[in-house]
């Protein structure tokens, strides 16, 4: 039996495999004179365990590449010749089951090398260079590269260890002309590449080391790749095997250009330091920036918009990681490369900064910039609406009467969580006393459900919105100790079940001394939390968003908050008004809001070609953005296992087209399954599985929101937990990393 089928075997097998022989034992045996079978005897006993069996001698156990479910690459060493001469690397590539891999081809295998060295001049970076360059837009040597495992000498040992010796050395002759000069001394760092577009490859095998021996002491890692996957899933770049940011940096570093852009304002920089920041911040740039990739590509990212506010450094450079020593360098080095990145509009050899300094070199940087200078940059790029939101916290003390035909009583506080929880008198306090631009509003929402999604029937605020009563400027009592009351206008309505109760809004404060109060964000409560609490753990939105604040300000940080108001039975027929800038550019057709069909679709926007709602004064708003992450992700956003097929019956119907905002029998909808995977999947065949399995794209609603159908849907039955075609397991979800499409 060769060794790929004893791998393959399970343990619960071998007790099958023994019985077969055993068996075959017993009918060779256990014939009669006349040839026929006897009777099976009865079991015997079960003997005692045999002696240990001799020790093996050790062997070579390993499969060939193509079987392996997992590539798993190890270092194991590398060795630079006395003088700088060509570097012997051995690694190894193991499976998953921990049995070597063999058989990687050598045109399969990349690697690089690469020196850190110290600031050049006072006040630059540490900076990283490649020893092995190739030509980019015919400038000789101005691109770092890698060497194939062609380039030098490849050698499968067989058991799962390769070797490889590169091609050119280190320093004298044969060395590449544009590396940096040899330094046994500093430290190196080699990577790896498995070149197959195989997401079953690990990792880039990133390794520091010193040719003269010993540990790394002077180091460069400033991001780790777990920030960069909060928002990306999984990042992989240049078909999809570069995914290590310590790999990344052995080519983009200051030494290395495009050359095809290199008479832009950037002048061709792809430095890591520099093309990150101006990546993220494209749509912002004075200048802003492309790269002119592989195949002559442009690639640009002038569109490029950051999902939350670009002064927050700390969401990618992370201090308290012990995976980058040196993410401090954010605020601790300040130099015209970093710096300039997204302050690309500073003219800094002719005086182009705020303050008139003609800048000779990066000295200067720091004389006000460091910590404790007049303007150290932590402070510099501190959110001054996020540090005046910690004095802010919104509390729900008690609801009364939500029963049918009563009108709910809630009391409420505002109170200061660094000041010992003390709770303000919003009626006149200054922040919450401003009128003027409604720089100061607070509301209390009161919503319900048919079932378990917000409907807000009878709420008299239509489509589908809920009660919503302003407390401020003498409209709510204060029963004591700065605990206010409001009394609902409205009474619940007949057949009402799960009343919930929100606050939100913005208090007022002037946090730039400009005497203008800025609108500052305060996370929105509600209780009781109901299914949508259940769906979306809102610090998986604030992994992109970091405070997640819309509608000026109102709404932040609480999803279930955002479904009261963005909920089945609402569409944005209200801001449809005709003449209105909204209609003369999106057209008079209302455009639904349900949030489990919007966040579906504004995340897809880029690839279902754009989304376009109404909003406030009658506003165009188009979305056309691409999901930074990979839209078959589920868990990007949901809790585990929360995005499989509900119950239609429990589930309001998105409404496409409301008609009248006022009555919902006249309401156009689609059915609630229907209406979440059509967001995304948009073909004409996609539609055409869902109808032909119950789905409904012109369904209709009760006077109550519920759904009036054709049909019924079936998803369930399919692409329910463990079904043929479960979600999880078509969507691949968990099964990160590999190269999932970013498309329908």
């Amino acid at each position: 039996m060769n060794l790929q089928i004893l791998r393959s075997m399970r343990l619960s097998s071998l007790p099958v495999i023994a019985l077969m022989v055993l068996a075959a034992a017993g009918m060779a045996g256990c014939t009669g004179d006349d040839g026929k079978t006897g009777a099976q005897g009865p079991a015997g006993p079960v003997g005692p365990p045999g002696p240990p069996g001799t020790p093996g001698t050790g062997g070579s156990a390993a499969v060939p590449i193509d079987t392996a479910a997992a590539i798993n690459p190890e270092f194991v060493s590398i060795a630079v010749p006395s003088g700088g001469g060509a570097p012997v690397v051995t690694f190894k590539l193991t499976d998953e089951q921990g049995f070597g891999i063999t058989g990687l081809p050598a045109d399969q295998a990349r690697f690089t090398l690469a020196q850190l060295s110290p600031p050049p001049a006072a006040g630059a970076s540490s900076e990283w260079q490649s020893y092995i360059t190739t030509a980019s837009g015919g400038i000789p040597d101005a691109q770092a590269s890698y060497e194939r495992g062609t380039s030098g000498t490849f050698v499968d040992n067989g058991d799962g260890t390769y070797q490889y010796t590169f091609a050119k050395a280190l320093a004298g002759s044969g060395a590449y002309p544009a590396g940096p000069a040899f330094d046994a001394a500093k430290t190196h760092r080699f990577a790896f590449q498995i070149d197959r577009s195989d997401p079953r490859a690990a990792n880039n095998l990133p390794t520091d080391f010193v040719p003269a021996g010993g540990a790394p002491t002077f180091e460069r890692k400033i991001v780790d790749n777990d920030t960069c996957n909060a928002c990306h899933d999984y990042l992989g770049f240049h078909g999809g095997n570069r995914r290590d940011i310590d790999y990344c940096v052995t080519c983009h570093n200051p030494h290395s250009i495009d050359g095809d852009t290199v008479n832009e304002p950037w002048g061709g920089t792809v430095d890591m330091k520099q093309m990150i920041h101006k990546i993220h911040k494209g749509a912002d740039l004075a200048n802003g920036y492309f790269i002119i990739g592989y195949g002559g590509r442009k690639v640009d990212f002038s569109e490029v918009e950051f999902p939350q506010d670009i002064r927050n450094c700390q969401t990618c450079h992370n201090e308290s990681d012990p995976n980058t020593p040196q993410a401090s360098n954010w605020r601790l080095v300040a130099n015209r490369a970093s710096c300039g990145a997204c302050h690309d509009d500073i003219d800094w050899a002719n005086g182009g900064h705020p303050f008139g300094i003609v800048f000779t070199d990066d000295r200067s940087c720091l004389d006000c910039h460091r910590p404790d200078g007049v303007k150290p940059i932590e402070e510099a790029h501190q959110i001054p609406t996020q540090i005046a939101g910690e004095k802010f916290a919104y509390n729900i003390v008690s609801v009364t009467g939500t029963a049918p035909g009563e009108f709910p009583v809630v009391r409420f506080t505002v109170t200061d969580p660094t000041n010992n929880d003390a709770a303000y008198d919003i009626q006149n306090d200054p922040a919450f006393t401003v009128s003027a631009g409604g720089a100061s509003r607070l509301s209390i929402d009161i919503g319900w459900n048919v079932n378990t999604d917000f409907s807000n029937v009878g709420s008299g605020v239509n489509p589908g919105a809920p009660i919503q009563i302003d407390p401020l400027f003498g409209k709510s009592t204060n029963v004591g100790n700065n605990v206010f009351e409001v009394t609902s206008p409205t009474a619940i309505p007949a057949g009402v079940s799960g009343v919930a109760v929100a606050i939100e809004g913005h208090p007022a404060v002037d946090v730039e001394g400009d005497a203008t109060p800025e609108r500052i964000p305060v996370a929105n409560v509600i209780t009781p939390s109901g299914r949508h609490g259940a769906i979306v753990d809102i610090a998986k939105c604030d992994d992109c968003h970091s405070q997640l604040s819309v509608h000026g300000n109102n709404r932040t940080d609480n999803v279930e908050v955002c479904t009261m108001c963005h909920n089945g039975n609402a569409t944005d027929i209200n801001r449809r008004v005709a003449g209105s800038a909204c209609v003369n550019e999106l057209g008079p057709d209302d455009a639904p809001i349900d949030m489990k069909r919007m966040a579906h679709q504004l995340h897809a926007s880029g690839v279902i070609g754009g989304v376009g709602i109404c909003g406030f004064g009658n506003s165009a708003n188009t979305y056309e953005f691409t999901y930074p992450g990979f839209l078959n992700n589920c868990e990007g956003c949901h809790e585990a296992n929360t995005y499989y097929p509900v119950d239609p019956a429990r589930v309001i119907a998105t409404t496409v087209d409301a008609n009248d905002p006022a009555v919902l029998t006249d309401d156009v909808a689609i059915s609630p399954n229907t209406a979440v995977c059509s967001a995304c999947h948009v073909s004409s065949t996609a539609a055409a599985h869902m109808t032909q399995n119950g789905g409904d794209f012109a369904a209709g609603k009760a006077a109550d929101g519920s759904l009036i159908s054709s049909g019924v849907e079936t998803c369930g039955l399919c692409h329910g937990p463990g079904r043929t075609a479960d979600v999880k397991v078509v969507h691949r979800v968990g099964e990160f990393p590999y190269n999932a499409p970013r498309d329908r």
